[in-house]
């Protein structure tokens, strides 16, 4: 088969160049969820508003670009501020993606050497001392007491610590699916859990036991998140605002 002639090749080029940039253009938000936006009655504004955020997590290559764009130009001002909002959610969603692994336990601050079942040689594992609700290890059904050997092929040392095993955990990035390797009540358990992202305040509860009385309660940690969301939603802003 003879090559094409130049003149061929410069109006394929051509075509090319010119269908690049219709994949975006043919991408638009919906026209009956934006109207539902600013319907009269709040019921149907909500739910355009939910229904375009389940559009808009089908299509996160586009739909961020799509929804600063309306947050800025639509006409209705409750159209801008409930677009806003869905692209808010989107970027929340990225910020979860992004971050350190977290199971979500507080442990001994040492490794201890502990018999495994079928196995002549002691292994070194941490002891789990609590669970902290609603975080992986606790819908996975960690428990106190656990003896934690690792996470999939990650194993402890006998001079480890309990930072050394934060850290190692931190490494696995959010949205990782691991199993830990545990031993309870004497017998090897494997536990399957997708990590979450490290909190914002991750960090402080080592320092308290318990949230009755402790340094800090569900209502510091779950501020001290907003705020992380929050601000990390204000620099994606304030860099796509540069590019304007």
């Amino acid at each position: 088969m003879r090559p094409p002639r130049p003149a061929t090749r410069l109006r394929l080029a051509a075509i090319a160049v010119l269908a690049w940039p219709l994949h975006a253009a043919a991408i638009e938000v919906p026209p009956a969820m934006m109207q539902g936006l600013q319907a009269e009655k709040f019921a149907v504004r909500e739910q355009a508003q939910a229904q375009l955020l389940g559009w808009a997590r089908q299509r996160v290559e586009d739909a961020p670009e799509l929804l600063y764009q309306q947050s800025r130009v639509a006409a209705d001002p409750e159209q801008r501020q409930r677009c806003l909002a869905v692209l808010r959610d989107l970027v929340t969603d990225e910020y979860l993606r992004n971050g350190l692994g977290y199971i979500g336990f507080r442990m001994n601050p040492n490794t201890e050497a502990v018999k495994v079942p079928g196995e002549d040689l002691p292994r070194f594992a941490i002891r789990v001392l609590q669970v902290e609700p609603n975080t992986p290890g606790h819908k996975a059904g960690l428990l106190g007491g656990d003896l934690l050997l690792g996470v999939d092929h990650t194993t402890w040392h006998q001079d480890d610590t309990a930072a050394v095993v934060s850290e190692k955990i931190k490494a696995l990035k959010a949205g990782t699916r691991v199993t830990l390797k545990l031993i309870r009540e004497g017998k090897l358990v494997d536990m399957p859990l997708v990590l979450a992202r490290r909190p914002a305040a991750a960090d402080l509860l080592q320092f308290q036991f318990g949230f009755g009385g402790g340094l800090l309660t569900p209502e510091t940690l779950a501020a001290a998140e907003h705020a992380a969301k929050a601000e990390y939603f204000r620099r994606w802003l304030a860099a796509r605002k540069a590019k304007d």
